[in-house]
């Protein structure tokens, strides 16, 4: 099986259908788990070294999902490359 790197991150909660349909099209390079539906916040899996391929798609998602939320459980590093 291969290592999986965790993140969380909090978008609009009326994006969080589309963008695990987003990220189902990359087949079993990311996963997307609902933490809490009301506040917008999901976990998101990558395969280890996969980042470099999922960071374009954030950023050129991150206004349609409404990823400019912060949330102190959000990974800094990941918020800090977009």
């Amino acid at each position: 099986m291969a290592e999986l790197e965790q993140f969380t991150l909090r978008i609009d909660p009326s994006s969080v259908c589309f963008f695990r349909f987003i990220l189902e099209g990359y087949d079993n390079m990311f996963i997307l788990s609902t933490v809490d539906q009301r506040a917008g916040l999901v976990d998101v899996r990558a395969v280890k070294g996969s980042l470099k391929d999922l960071l374009p798609i954030l950023r050129s998602l991150k206004s349609i999902i409404g990823l400019d939320h912060m949330d102190s459980r959000c990974n800094a590093w990941i918020m800090g490359q977009l």
